[in-house]
């Protein structure tokens, strides 16, 4: 039995999971748009089926063709469920645990 544990640990620890201690392998929760400004921010989440998140991550200075973008690929990724790596202008590039952020870059992970 104990044999069992052990290598049940060792399977589990292996494996890549999402998080917003370190903005890495996040999926799309809520999106906001807004009337007047288009995206304005997102939620994001360690699991796929989460009911809730990340603090708000807003969009402020992203110009409007870069919101499009950026729209443009989170829809995508919520739609294909689809992982993202997440960097921010907070000092340590994360941030999401404790308070809203503001969001510097996405990237689309390499395997969903």
């Amino acid at each position: 039995m104990k044999k069992f544990f052990i290598i049940v640990s060792l399977l589990t620890s292996s494996i890549a999971s999402a998080s917003t201690t370190d903005c890495k392998g996040l999926y799309v929760g809520r999106i906001w748009v807004e009337k007047g400004v288009g995206l304005k921010a997102v939620v994001y989440l360690n699991n796929r089926g989460d009911t809730s998140g990340s603090y708000w991550s807003y969009f402020n200075g992203w110009v409007p063709d870069e919101r499009k973008e950026a729209l443009s690929m989170l829809m995508t990724a919520k739609a294909s469920n689809h992982r993202l790596d997440v960097t921010t202008e907070n000092a340590d590039g994360c941030g999401m645990q404790a308070a809203g952020t503001v969001t510097k870059a996405l990237y689309l992970t390499t395997n969903p």
